[in-house]
């Protein structure tokens, strides 16, 4: 069956399509770069260099529109220069555009005028400044967020621009970056002040406290095993003390119910005899329970004597112990902190201009 020549023609050109979006594909995949749908439900696509680094030159982005639909395209910290973004220019369709790290320029900013469907604009640390996109964004009617480094921005220029576009978002806002920054560098300097005023608590107890750990080591442990038995000894002086007690109590009670009843037949002699035993008995009884009270009591104040020695020498024995972990723990938090403060007080100067 022979073809009809239109619909051999349209079968030879779609067979010359995919083979040109294949090799274009294959291309971007060698430069290390990634090409991936924007949605399943859509054609759309994104090309993504961000790892691709300076294989990515201006040249390479000749036949990139050739891949099809763009809408996303990445191209931080590639090779690309003001004469790569004539490339960019003809991807008619693109909504996301990311340069950050690359060598574009003001100049090379006004090739992207055409791209009427730009929503969003990457810059960071490019070598474009907020002038250059005073210049641009009028041209741009889908444009809704770029971004910069503080240092590519003015206030006087974002002014400008959101007194002209009030719609467009511009990050970062220097007012807001000059009080995030010196929000920032305060508070680093307080965590450094801090870090340096423990730093010096730790290094003052490591060298007073570590080299005594083999001298507090037996004391802390002799200490441990004398509060045990002293401890031992107050609670067996106490149950003795305890039953003293109620052995002496028992015998009062008795007596009193003895004299009671000798009371009552004052002619019997046996219950009268009775009674006076059982009051030597009490008496002995009483005197019995206030010396071992009184034993109790002192082994008590040996105890938390005891008790207070071992605290103290265990605490002393932790601190030498934990001294020399604490000073490493202390170096290492000062180091964070003069880090920290370096970056604040390099961000602070470049801020002002220094």
């Amino acid at each position: 069956m022979k073809l009809p020549p239109f619909i051999l023609a349209l079968l030879l050109a779609t067979t010359a399509q995919a083979e040109t979006n294949q090799a274009v594909l294959d291309h971007v995949k060698s430069l290390g770069g990634r090409v991936r749908r924007v949605s399943a439900k859509r054609e759309a696509l994104e090309v993504d260099f961000e790892f691709s680094g300076d294989k990515v030159t201006d040249a390479e982005l000749a036949r990139l529109a050739e891949l099809g639909p763009i809408e996303s395209l990445r191209l931080k910290k590639t090779g690309l220069t003001d004469a790569g973004l004539q490339h960019v220019a003809r991807l008619a369709g693109l909504r996301r555009l990311y340069l950050e790290h690359t060598a574009i320029t003001n100049a090379g900013l006004k090739q992207l005028a055409g791209l009427k469907k730009l929503e969003y604009l990457n810059l960071y640390q490019a070598q474009a400044t907020d002038e250059g996109l005073l210049e641009l964004a009028p041209a741009l009617p889908a444009l809704k967020e770029v971004y910069f480094h503080p240092r590519q921005v003015t206030a006087a220029t974002i002014g400008k621009i959101s007194e002209k576009l009030p719609g467009l978002r511009v990050w970062p806002r220097p007012e807001r970056e000059r009080a995030r920054v010196e929000a920032v560098l305060k508070l680093s300097e307080a965590n450094l002040a801090d870090a340096e005023s423990e730093w010096k608590v730790a290094e003052k107890e490591f060298k007073e406290l570590h080299p005594l750990v083999k001298e507090l080591k037996p004391q802390f442990e002799n200490a441990k095993k004398a509060a045990e038995a002293a401890r031992k000894k107050a609670d067996k002086a106490r149950k003795s003390a305890e039953a003293a007690k109620r052995r002496a109590a028992d015998l009062e009670r008795k007596f009193k119910d003895a004299d009671r009843q000798a009371s009552a037949s004052p002619d019997d002699e046996n219950l009268k005899k009775k009674a006076a035993e059982l009051k030597a008995q009490a008496d002995e009884a009483g005197r019995e329970r206030q010396e071992l009270e009184k034993k109790s009591d002192t082994e008590r104040l040996a105890n938390e004597a005891a008790q207070k020695l071992r605290q103290e020498l265990e605490k002393k024995f932790h601190r030498a112990s934990n001294s020399k972990k604490k000073f490493e723990l202390a170096k290492a938090e000062i180091e964070a902190a003069r880090l920290h403060a370096e970056y604040a007080r390099r961000d602070h100067k470049a801020l002002n201009g220094k």
